[in-house]
C-alpha cells in the first residue's frame, strides 16, 4: 500500500496490535464452548487477515488476497447460516451475530480488487465500523435488551434469569477494547484505500 495514510511504520504497528488481538480471542477459543468458542474463532480469523493485509500489500501478493477472498466469502456465508440456526434454536435473532455477519461481509469487500470497490459502499462500511468501535468501547452492546439477563417473575422477584441468547456481550475486559480496535483497523484501512 503506497496511501500516505498508511505508511510502512503505520502498517507495522496496526499489524501488531492486530496480532495481539488475534491472541487474546485465541485464549478465549482454548477456554470457551459453544456459541462463544466460535464467534471468538471468527474474530481471531479477522484479526490475522486484517494483520496480513496491513503487512503484506496486494500488489506483491495478489495471490494472497485472491484466497483470502474465497476464504472470507465462505466465513460470510458460515456465519450467516450458523445465525440463522441459532435463532432457530434460540427463537431470536442475536444482534451479536448480526453483526459478525456484516463485519465478515466488510473483511471480503475489503479483499476485492479495487475495480470491484464503490465508493459509497466503502464509506458505507467506514461509518459501521466506526459506529462498532465506538459501540465496543462505550459498552453499547451490553445494554441490548436481548443481550442482557431479564427479571425472573414479578417485579418482587429481583433473581434474574438467562439473557434471552446464550451469546452475550462479553463481560472480560479486554474483549471490547481488543473489538474496538479491530473495528477501528477496519474502518481505517477503508477510508485509506
Amino acid at each position: 500500500m503506497t496511501s500516505p495514510l498508511l505508511p510502512e511504520w503505520l502498517r507495522i504497528v496496526l499489524a501488531a496490535v492486530l496480532c495481539g488481538v488475534a491472541v487474546l480471542h485465541v485464549g478465549h477459543v482454548l477456554a470457551m464452548r459453544g456459541q462463544r468458542r466460535w464467534w471468538h474463532a471468527g474474530h481471531t480469523v479477522m484479526a490475522l487477515g486484517m494483520a496480513a493485509m496491513y503487512l503484506l500489500p496486494r500488489m506483491r501478493n495478489e495471490g494472497l488476497y485472491e484466497a483470502g477472498l474465497v476464504l472470507f466469502a465462505l466465513f460470510t456465508v458460515a456465519v450467516v447460516i450458523g445465525a440463522l440456526l441459532i435463532r432457530r434454536n434460540e427463537g431470536v435473532l442475536n444482534p451479536l451475530w448480526i453483526a459478525a455477519g456484516v463485519d465478515m461481509v466488510a473483511m471480503t469487500y475489503m479483499l476485492l480488487p479495487m475495480s470491484g470497490r464503490f465508493a459509497p459502499v466503502t464509506y458505507l462500511f467506514v461509518g459501521y465500523l466506526g459506529c462498532q468501535a465506538v459501540a465496543w468501547v462505550t459498552g453499547l452492546w451490553g445494554r441490548v435488551p436481548v443481550l442482557r439477563p431479564v427479571l425472573a417473575g414479578a417485579p418482587d422477584a429481583p433473581e434474574a434469569a438467562a439473557p434471552a441468547v446464550a451469546l452475550t456481550a462479553h463481560s472480560a475486559p479486554t474483549v471490547p477494547p481488543s473489538l474496538a480496535v479491530m473495528a477501528a483497523t477496519m474502518a481505517y484501512m477503508l477510508a485509506a484505500m
